[in-house]
């Protein structure tokens, strides 16, 4: 059993040192990875191409398109590298060729293709530098604060939505949007690739107790799996929850424009969607180290239900950002769950696999819930029905979820892990 620091030999205390830098190292990876940067500064760079360029804005959306395309695409792929050549080797990979091809969006040329391909790639890529392996690698380091662990790792996600749009605006009001590009990409090496290779580490055998289980992948594999019905229980219920989510958060400023809200205000509401979320991402990490996991998400899917249900009561001003700051609690609290119910549930064996398979109901729930809400609001000119679908689909999410049984005995947590 790893003891505690004031008990603890020598070597347990510079294993929860090594683990625990773990975490910060990963909380730096997913800060700068391509969910993150890429995603939350696409738009702020998409006025200053097509001014540069001449291109439309269309023809820039483009190229996030087929970047989610192919992210969508390599995502099982990576999944299977994960459990194949371990997370580090992938992630250290993934982030540095990131890195360099951001960088390489300084020396953008006319041609539209140029663009085009840059983001293909750096989408095939992205999945190698997401959640999905650093949540296979915490997951072999921890056991009894797992939870808490993937939380604060996944926290540093929830932080680049805070900080890389204003942060991207001022660069480039500063130093144009080449540089701009040049400074970022650098920072994903020189920062985010720099740290990791010190201090993301995989366990090693024989260098303490607690590294013994670590080395050992007990769980399902791939067949076994998908043969359940947990599987499919987890891949509907944050199917559904993914799908109505992301409806209401990129159809919530015109919602609120249209009750009357100004821009800004509308803009300052969906910002409280991203701070919730973070807080979200941590506490709830806290939470299923204590509490019986699906019971956990089911709570999460319950506050969304709330925020949803005020949102179609019409509320506005600071009912609104109640309203949001409910939803994005919950949608924060669903997406610290899933990878702990993917290695209570499947065990180690085939993590990094399985886990891409559920972390597919992100963007396919970006794809089909936003454009749904989106052809309602056409038909009836109103928001009324789309959040009312959403609402009673969250809750029958929380329903499925009720179905899932105790953890099988491979999930048993072992003392001697951390």
């Amino acid at each position: 059993m790893v003891q505690s620091p004031t008990t603890g030999t020598n070597s347990d205390i510079e294993v929860q040192a090594r683990a625990w830098a773990v975490i910060g190292a990963s909380a730096v990876g997913l800060f700068l990875h391509f969910g993150s940067l890429l995603v939350n500064t696409f738009g702020i760079f998409i006025k200053p191409l097509g001014d540069n360029f001449g291109w439309s804005r269309g023809e820039v959306s483009l190229a996030f398109t087929l970047a989610s395309l192919a992210a969508l695409a390599s995502m099982p792929v990576v999944g299977h590298l994960t459990d194949r050549i371990g997370p580090r080797r992938l992630i250290l990979f993934s982030m540095t060729m990131f890195g360099a091809l951001f960088a390489s969006l300084a020396l953008l040329s006319l041609h539209l293709w140029h663009l085009y391909i840059l983001f293909i790639v750096m989408g095939l890529l992205g999945p190698g530098t997401s959640a999905v392996p650093h949540a296979s690698l915490i997951a072999r380091w921890f056991d009894r604060r797992r939870g808490l662990a993937m939380g604060l790792a996944m926290g540093g996600t929830g932080l680049g939505g805070i900080i890389w749009p204003p942060a991207a605006q001022a660069l480039i009001d500063a130093f144009g949007w080449r540089l701009s590009y040049a400074l970022l990409g650098a920072l994903v090496l020189g920062g985010g690739v720099a740290v990791m290779l010190f201090f993301l580490k995989e366990p090693e055998p024989g260098a303490a107790d607690a590294q013994k289980p670590a080395t050992v992948l007990t769980g399902l594999n791939r067949r076994e799996a998908l043969g359940g019905e947990t599987f499919w229980i987890m891949i509907a219920a944050f199917f559904i929850v993914s799908a109505s989510v992301q409806a209401c958060q990129i159809h919530l400023a015109p919602m609120l424009s249209d009750r009357g809200m100004t821009a800004a205000s509308a803009a300052a509401v969906v910002s409280i969607f991203g701070a919730a979320s973070l807080a979200a991402r941590v506490s709830t990490g806290y939470l299923l180290d204590r509490f019986f996991a699906p019971r956990v998400a089911i709570f999460g899917f319950m506050v969304i239900v709330l925020g949803l249900l005020m949102l179609l009561a019409g509320a506005k001003d600071a009912a609104a950002y109640a309203a949001a700051f409910l939803v994005g609690l919950g949608y924060g609290a669903e997406t610290a769950t899933v990878p702990y119910l993917v290695s209570r549930y499947f065990g180690l064996r085939s993590f990094g696999e399985l886990y891409s398979y559920l972390f597919l109901t992100v963007p396919l729930g970006g794809v089909t819930g936003p454009a749904l809400a989106g052809l309602g609001f056409d038909r009836t000119g109103s928001y009324t029905a789309a959040l009312a679908i959403c609402a009673a689909s969250t809750l029958l999410a929380g329903a499925l979820l009720l179905r899932l049984k105790t953890y099988p005995a491979f999930a048993i947590s072992n003392e001697e892990m951390i």
